[in-house]
């Protein structure tokens, strides 16, 4: 009943005012962490190949589409931001209400770029997560299993590297000022 509630005040009040990022922030989390704890991927080999090819994907689809789309907006920015327009005849200032929501979302906490609706925000999509999480995993299954009962440092490696490609991701975003394929920084910190 509880759910039924909240998904009728999301659907009748919240659809003008895309604020409910915190409710958002915790289901995207409990996604990823539950993928991450549910896929066992056998081995490092397979890990890396998969972390390689999704390097070069979000290459592709970040910086190489928008040579090919008319409006010359990267596909995977317009599939993170909900800004393409429906299939339908709509109108030119047609605003999708509802994105689905792939990625974390979290606003920035400024005076001056707060709003009341629609705040500016900062992002990162599942796979940037996902995708790393599983070698972070990997790397806590191994030292459990080669080192038992001793300091586990191929994970805490695997976090320090997470922490140190998301710092070179944004300091990627500042300094270029356009949205930037995560992986792209990530993976090879991580490789």
């Amino acid at each position: 009943m509880a759910s039924l509630s909240w998904g009728e005040h999301h659907l009748v009040y919240l659809q003008a005012c895309y604020n409910i990022w915190p409710l958002q922030l915790v289901m995207g989390v409990s996604v990823c962490l539950n993928i991450i704890k549910t896929v066992h991927l056998p081995n490092l080999k397979i890990i890396a190949i998969i972390m390689v090819c999704l390097f070069f994907y979000d290459i592709f689809f970040v910086f190489i589409t928008p040579l090919f789309t008319k409006d010359n907006v990267s596909i995977m920015e317009k599939v993170a931001t909900g800004s393409s327009r429906p299939k339908f005849d709509a109108p030119d200032d047609y605003v999708p209400r509802e994105q689905i929501p792939l990625s974390l979302k979290v606003p920035y906490f400024q005076d001056t770029d707060v709003k009341v609706c629609g705040p500016i925000y900062g992002m990162i999509g599942f796979g940037d997560i996902i995708i790393p999480g599983f070698l972070t995993g990997y790397s806590a299954y191994f030292d459990t299993l080669a080192h038992p009962g001793e300091t586990k440092w191929y994970y805490i490696i695997s976090c320090v590297a997470y922490a140190v490609g998301l710092v070179f991701t944004y300091i990627a975003l500042l300094g270029m000022g356009i949205a930037q394929p995560a992986l792209l920084y990530l993976v090879p910190v991580f490789l």
